[in-house]
């Protein structure tokens, strides 16, 4: 049967009202939590980024070992500069390092007590056609000079040479065998400066270097500064018709003595004796403006045997 009985609407309401305010009612422990969270959030975040800044900032063991420095004193590297091989600089080659064990031999050879021109008969010259200008005007005995016109330090080990001591053209190192000679004067590069890789000519000076100490370890190795040039070679239109500046003979110079203070070897300064008072050949001494007469030959060798190594 259906229930007719009086509601109490009063006892309902105030039941209902109750409900919908405890609905309505937020938990303040709740939004605590909330609260709380977010807060330890945030300061975990800054935690985290302030580690790995300081991680990222300190030197590695690895870098600090390498380097002998500590990680209170780190060397910085210079964000500007070029990459380029260890030891050298933007643009320009490494000045090598004397390997260790080894004493540095006093470069440029300094003068020296003039040796008789009998000396020639120790020696060996290995060149270009600068080179073959001693035996051409007779300044040094034909015998010794290894030379040919074009000829380059990257070919000249397997490029045969013509000799007066030789019935058939001799490859350089095979002619060391032969003769044994106690002192080696080597000029190359005239040829290249001007529009072959420095780099590998450099290079390959170095491995001719070695091979020639290898087979005459008591021998004296002389590496020749390359001649300078006279106003009318620098004034050439392009390199493709000749053109070939001092500025570069100079810089190339300067790695050669670099090589041969890294091969524990001499060098020699003639650049510095033949040039004129406005640092070039003279124009009077020379056709082609690279080239010289036998007058410059004369001083050339005055220079050979005013200036060897005790």
């Amino acid at each position: 049967m259906p229930d007719n009985r009086p509601v109490n609407r009063t006892r309902y309401e105030k039941t209902h009202t109750v409900v919908r305010r405890k609905k309505k009612r937020i938990n303040p422990f709740r939004l605590s939590l909330i609260l709380m969270f977010y807060i330890v959030s945030i300061i975990v975040s800054f935690l985290i980024y302030a580690m790995n800044f300081d991680i990222s900032s300190k030197v590695s063991p690895s870098y600090t070992e390498s380097t002998g420095q500590t990680q209170e004193n780190p060397v910085i590297a210079d964000p500007d500069a070029d990459s380029a091989p260890e030891g050298e600089s933007r643009g320009e080659a490494a000045e090598p390092s004397v390997p260790s064990g080894t004493q540095s031999k006093t470069n440029p050879v300094p003068e020296s007590d003039a040796q008789p021109e009998s000396y020639f008969d120790s020696c060996m010259f290995i060149g270009d056609s600068i080179t073959s200008g001693l035996s051409v005007y007779k300044v040094v005995p034909a015998a010794r000079v290894f030379a040919d016109v074009g000829l380059r330090i990257d070919n000249i080990e397997k490029t045969p040479v013509k000799n007066q001591g030789f019935d058939q053209p001799v490859k350089v190192m095979d002619a060391i065998d032969s003769l044994r000679p106690e002192n080696v004067y080597i000029l190359l590069g005239s040829n290249g400066v001007a529009w072959y890789n420095n780099d590998k000519m450099i290079e390959s000076y170095g491995s001719l270097v070695d091979d020639i100490k290898t087979k005459l370890p008591d021998s004296k190795v002389y590496i020749i500064s390359l001649t300078p040039v006279g106003k009318m070679k620098e004034n050439i239109d392009t390199i493709e018709n000749g053109k070939v500046l001092n500025s570069e003979i100079d810089r190339f110079n300067e790695r050669l003595l670099a090589l041969a203070d890294q091969k524990n070897v001499y060098y020699l300064d003639v650049n510095s004796a033949l040039k004129d008072s406005s640092g070039k050949l003279p124009d009077d001494v020379t056709r082609d403006g690279m080239h010289f007469n036998s007058e410059v030959y004369k001083k050339f060798v005055d220079y050979i045997l005013t200036h060897t190594a005790k």
